[in-house]
């Protein structure tokens, strides 16, 4: 329930904004692209590292979204934007002996709303120097804030099951399935016929819980957890026990033992295309004011038609 009231109030509030500031320097848009996630499960075969190098590239999912920008003036602007992001990783992919003899997995499916701010440090309005400003070529550079909610999920005997409600690390309180989250990243787009805009940008999310992927601290006791599924999915290690990469190892995972690695929150990654259309004014103070926007003068010939 909580799920779907966030998605629905993030919808309304996108065309909100976009009914409200239509007569000003707006676009809105789609974008689809991938994600990939980075924390304690899965990855290299070295020490676990925030970057990434330690990125399994074959765990990329995708990540659609819809967003509205407003210009603020020439090099700033508001995006306001709502994503649907995949996320997931094995320990089993990993040739790293601890991590695949921990043999955890996930998958999270994030809903995010947020809000970045763009700075444009490049801006050539006229591609091609034609004097007619059909095509224009921008690059950019934000940073923000968003909240999320997911769900971190593992699959037992053929079903997926939300590893959150299971507690599987017997907290004294459960981690909150919403969560804060600072983007930062860097893109580009080019608009063609002065309302299709083209473009290309890539984000790292970095987040304040360490429980995207349902393992942060050490294995708890099995007998205090709450449910034979909760004991299940806290400790797989006896599935991969007689695994060569695994055999010396397997005996020190228990009650007491590291599943985690608290000291660093989790994190992701998104990289997408986007198309946007430009919503165009419908008054002079408007004309007037995308002149500003776009750096141009006004006159017989150059005068601003978005």
């Amino acid at each position: 329930m909580l799920q779907k009231t966030l998605i629905i109030a993030s919808i309304i509030s996108l065309f909100a904004f976009g009914s409200a500031r239509a007569q000003y320097a707006l676009d809105v848009g789609v974008n689809i692209g991938g994600a990939n996630y980075l924390g304690e499960i899965g990855g290299g075969p070295g020490l676990a590292r925030d970057w990434i190098l330690d990125m399994e590239l074959n765990q990329t999912r995708w990540n659609p979204g819809v967003f509205a920008r407003y210009r603020l003036d020439y090099n700033w602007a508001l995006n306001f934007g709502l994503q649907y992001i995949r996320l997931q990783g094995a320990d089993s992919l990993t040739e790293n002996p601890n991590r695949f003899t921990r043999n955890l997995s996930f998958r999270n499916d994030v809903i995010e709303l947020g809000t970045t701010v763009e700075y444009y440090f490049y801006n050539q309005p006229d591609v091609g120097r034609t004097g007619r400003y059909l095509l224009d070529f921008k690059a950019y550079a934000f940073g923000g804030l968003a909240a999320f909610y997911n769900n971190p999920q593992a699959q037992l005997d053929g079903q997926w099951v939300a590893l959150q409600p299971l507690n599987t690390e017997n907290l004294d309180k459960k981690y909150s399935r919403i969560q804060m989250a600072l983007p930062v990243g860097f893109g580009f787009y080019y608009t063609f016929s002065r309302i299709h805009r083209f473009g290309l940008s890539a984000a790292w999310r970095f987040t304040f819980t360490d429980y995207l992927d349902d393992a942060s601290t050490l294995y708890p006791d099995p007998l205090e957890l709450e449910s034979e599924e909760a004991q299940l999915l806290s400790n797989r290690t006896a599935e991969v026990a007689s695994h060569p990469l695994a055999a010396e190892l397997a005996s020190s995972f228990v009650k007491g033992g590291l599943r985690g690695n608290p000291d660093a929150s989790d994190s992701y990654i998104t990289i997408g295309f986007q198309y946007s259309y430009v919503i165009r004014g419908k008054s002079k103070s408007f004309g007037r004011r995308k002149n500003y926007l776009y750096g141009r003068r006004r006159g017989k010939s150059g005068r601003a038609r978005f």
